[in-house]
C-alpha cells in the first residue's frame, strides 16, 4: 500500500474526502507483542509452582516425625495405678512420660473396719441408752388385770416421752391409749416403776394426747432414772442421716433399733394444715409407737404408723416435731387444738398459669365441721384469714393456732363463678375442737 501523507490542520479538507480517508485515522494495535507477553507470564508461574512444590515436598518429608508424635489421632493410653500389697508396702507408681498427669487431690475417710463398727454401735447404744430415760409405756388398765400385771403387748399399751415439767405435774405426749373406756391409765417409768395418770388434754386431728403424773407421786430414786425429753429441729432433717427409733417399734415395750430416714422430704395433708412426715428404712410392727431421735439424742419424730400407706406399714415413720410444737404446747397448758375442718393445698405457679387465683385451694371440707357450717366448698380458694394474706396452709395454720375454741375466723377468698370468672366471698367461721366421736 502506498504511504500517502495526512493532509496540513491548516488546509481544509472537504467533506466527501474526509468521509473518504477516514479509516487510516483509527489506532491498529501490535497483536503479536501482546500474545509474547501472556506466554512470559505462563512460565514465570508455572516456575514459581515448581519452586514451592519442591519445598513443600522437602519440608513435608523433615517435619513429618515431628508431626505425627505432637499430632497423634489415637487416644491416651489409661493407667490404674495398681493395688496395695497385702503385707503392706505399696509399689511405687511407675514413672509418667510426657503430659505430666495430676492426681485430683481427695479427701480422706475414716476406715471402716470391725472395730470402727464397734464403736459406732456403742456410741448408737450410749445415746439410746440416755435419750431412753425419757421414754415411758403407756397402759390402759382392763378389767382383765390389775396394776401388777404385765399388759405391755400393744392391744393395751403405746409409747410416749416425758415432754416436760410444769411444776405440778409429769407431762407425757403419747398416742392415744388403745383401750376404749379404760378402768385406769398406768404410766411405767425407765427404771420400772408404775404410777397412775390422767389424760389432761387430747388432739383428735392429729392423735395426740398428753397425760400426766402428779409430782408428789413419784419417788426421789426414780428421779434420779429419768429425764426430760430434749426436742430437735427436724426441718434440719436430711435423707440418709442416722435414726434411732425408741420405745415399741416392735410392739414389744423397751426396744430400740436404728437406721437412716429414706426419703426426701414428704407432708401429710390434715385438716387445716400440712405436717412433714420422716420416713425411715426400718422395718417393724404396724401397731408399732414411739419416737424417732437423731444422734445428738433430740427427738425429731413421733412414730405414727397410720399415716402410712396399707403396703408400707411394716416401715416405721412418723410426724416431724418442728411442726406440731404450736399443737403440743397448746395440750401442754391443757387447752383444745382450734379446728375448722377445711383441708387445701397451695396454689401453686402452674395452677396460677392457669387462671386460679393466688392462696389455698380447697380440695375437700370435712363432714359436720366449722368450715362446712359457714359455707365453704370444695373447689373455693382462700385468700386472707382475719385480714392476713395466706398463699400457702402453713401460712393459714399459724393464724388458726393463734384462735380459740368459739371464736370467729374470718375468711375471705373465691369462687369460680357461672360465668367463668372468679367472684369474692366471705366467710365468717366458728373455730371449734375436733371430737373423738
Amino acid at each position: 500500500m502506498d504511504e500517502r501523507n495526512a493532509p496540513d490542520k491548516e488546509q481544509e479538507v472537504p467533506e466527501e474526502q474526509k468521509e473518504e480517508y477516514s479509516f487510516l485515522q483509527e489506532v491498529i494495535k501490535d497483536e503479536t507483542g501482546s500474545g509474547k507477553k501472556f506466554g512470559k507470564d505462563i512460565l514465570r508461574m508455572a516456575g514459581f509452582g515448581f519452586v514451592f512444590g519442591i519445598v513443600a515436598c522437602i519440608s513435608f518429608c523433615a517435619f513429618r516425625p515431628w508431626m505425627e508424635k505432637k499430632y497423634e489421632s489415637g487416644p491416651e493410653q489409661v493407667t490404674i495405678p495398681p493395688d496395695q500389697e497385702d503385707d503392706g508396702q505399696q509399689n511405687p507408681p511407675e514413672k509418667q512420660e510426657e503430659p505430666e498427669q495430676t492426681e485430683p487431690v481427695r479427701e480422706e475417710r475414716p476406715v471402716l473396719d470391725t472395730e470402727s463398727y464397734r464403736q459406732m454401735l456403742k456410741a448408737l447404744k450410749e445415746v439410746a441408752e440416755e435419750s431412753g430415760k425419757s421414754v415411758v409405756e403407756i397402759t390402759g388398765v382392763t378389767g382383765e388385770g390389775d396394776w401388777a400385771e404385765d399388759l405391755s403387748d400393744s392391744k393395751y399399751s403405746v409409747s410416749g416421752i416425758i415432754i416436760a415439767d410444769n411444776g405440778q405435774e409429769l407431762l407425757i405426749l403419747g398416742k392415744p391409749c388403745p383401750v376404749e373406756n379404760p378402768m385406769g391409765i398406768r404410766v411405767t417409768f425407765a427404771d420400772h416403776t408404775r404410777h397412775e395418770a390422767v389424760v389432761k388434754a387430747e388432739d383428735y386431728n392429729l392423735g395426740l394426747t398428753v397425760y400426766a403424773v402428779p409430782r408428789s407421786e413419784i419417788a426421789g430414786e426414780t428421779w434420779t432414772q429419768i429425764s426430760t425429753a430434749v426436742l430437735g429441729n427436724s426441718n434440719s432433717v436430711n435423707m440418709g442421716d442416722t435414726v434411732i427409733v425408741l420405745g415399741k417399734p416392735f410392739g414389744h415395750a423397751s426396744s430400740f433399733t436404728y437406721g437412716i430416714v429414706a426419703t426426701e422430704k414428704a407432708e401429710k395433708e390434715m385438716p387445716d394444715g400440712q405436717y412433714e412426715v420422716i420416713y425411715t428404712d426400718i422395718a417393724g410392727s404396724s401397731a408399732g409407737s414411739g419416737v424417732l431421735v437423731n444422734i445428738q439424742g433430740e427427738i425429731i419424730g413421733l412414730v405414727d404408723q397410720s399415716i402410712l400407706e396399707e403396703d408400707s406399714r411394716n416401715l416405721i415413720a412418723g410426724y416431724g416435731i418442728s411442726d406440731i410444737k404450736n399443737v403440743i404446747q397448746l395440750l401442754l397448758n391443757g387447752q383444745r387444738v382450734p379446728y375448722t375442718g377445711l383441708c387445701g393445698v397451695d396454689v401453686t405457679e402452674e395452677m396460677e398459669a392457669q387462671g386460679l387465683p393466688k392462696g389455698i385451694y380447697v380440695k375437700e371440707i370435712e363432714t359436720d365441721s366449722p368450715a362446712m357450717a359457714a359455707g365453704i366448698q370444695a373447689g373455693d380458694i382462700i385468700t386472707e384469714a382475719d385480714n392476713t394474706p395466706v398463699a400457702s396452709v402453713s401460712g393459714y395454720h399459724s393464724v388458726l393456732m393463734g384462735k380459740r375454741e368459739g371464736e370467729e375466723l374470718h375468711l375471705k377468698g373465691c369462687r369460680h363463678g357461672a360465668g367463668g370468672d372468679y367472684v369474692d366471698i366471705d366467710f365468717s367461721v366458728t373455730v371449734g375442737f375436733k371430737s373423738g366421736l
